[in-house]
C-alpha cells in the first residue's frame, strides 16, 4: 500500500489541523505575504465585472482566507476551498469581521465540490507542491473553471532550499521572524517537492492547460506559472 496515501497525506492534513493559528499568522505579514500580492498582479485577472455579473474566482487550498479575502475586497465573486477544518474557522471569521462574503468550503483539492465551468478563475498558492496528487488536483480545477478561463499556481522552483532561504534571508536583511518563516517554508519544500520548469510545464500543460507563462521570482526561488483552460472536447 503506498505510503503517500496512507501516513504522508493524514500526516499533512494534521499538521495543518493542529497548527492552523500558526500558519494563518505566518501568512498574514512577511515575504509570504508580500509574495502572494505580487502573485495576485501577475494573473493579470479580468475585470470582476462580466456582464451583469460578477467574475467567479476559486482559491484552492485557501487556508485562512488571506488571498481570497484580498480578491473579494477587489469585488471578485470569491469562494475558498480548503480540507482543515480549524483553517476554515479562521477563514471565515476574519472574513465575517471584515463584512465580506465569501464562501468556503471543505473539500479535498483533487475532489472539488462544484459543477464543471462554475468558475471563471482558480488559484492555488503554496499547494501544488504540497499535495499528494498534484495532476488530480490541476485537473479538477480544469473541470471547475470555463474553457478560456484562466488558472494560477504558486510553487517552489527547485533552486528553493533551506541553505539558499538562508543566504536570501541575509542577502535582504530579514528579521529573525520573517527569516524564520522563509526557513519553514524551504524546508517544506525539501520535504515535499520542487520544480525545474520542463516538469512543472508538463504538469500544467497534463491538466489541460495551454498558453502557459511562468515566471520565477524570490530571486528564483518560486514559480509564478498561468494557463488558459482548454475547450472541452
Amino acid at each position: 500500500m503506498p505510503i503517500s496515501k496512507y501516513f504522508r497525506d493524514p500526516f499533512k492534513w494534521l499538521l495543518f489541523e493542529i497548527g492552523a493559528g500558526y500558519y494563518a499568522r505566518k501568512l498574514a505579514t512577511g515575504p509570504e505575504a508580500d509574495i502572494r500580492r505580487e502573485f495576485v498582479e501577475f494573473l493579470n485577472l479580468p475585470p470582476t465585472q462580466n456582464g451583469n455579473r460578477r467574475v467567479r474566482l476559486l482559491d484552492v487550498g485557501s487556508g485562512p482566507g488571506h488571498v481570497t479575502r484580498g480578491l473579494a475586497r477587489r469585488g471578485y465573486a470569491a469562494t475558498g476551498v480548503d480540507r482543515s477544518w480549524r483553517l476554515l474557522r479562521i477563514a471565515r471569521r476574519i472574513a465575517r469581521r471584515e463584512g465580506l462574503e465569501i464562501k468556503f468550503e471543505r473539500s479535498p483539492s483533487d475532489q472539488l465540490p462544484f459543477a464543471d465551468a462554475a468558475f471563471d478563475c482558480a488559484i492555488a498558492t503554496g499547494v501544488i507542491y504540497w499535495v499528494e496528487r498534484p495532476l488530480a488536483t490541476l485537473r479538477e480545477m480544469v473541470r471547475v473553471v470555463r474553457p478560456g478561463g484562466v488558472i494560477g499556481t504558486l510553487d517552489p522552483h527547485a533552486s528553493m532550499s533551506i541553505a539558499r532561504v538562508r543566504m536570501y534571508n541575509s542577502e535582504h536583511d530579514l528579521n529573525r521572524r520573517d527569516a524564520r518563516k522563509m526557513t519553514t517554508w524551504a524546508t517544506s519544500a525539501e520535504f515535499n517537492r520542487r520544480f525545474e520548469e520542463a516538469d512543472l510545464r508538463q504538469l500544467l500543460t497534463e491538466a489541460g492547460l495551454a498558453g502557459l507563462t511562468l515566471e520565477r521570482r524570490m530571486d528564483g526561488m518560486v514559480w509564478f506559472s498561468k494557463g488558459i483552460v482548454l475547450p472541452r472536447p
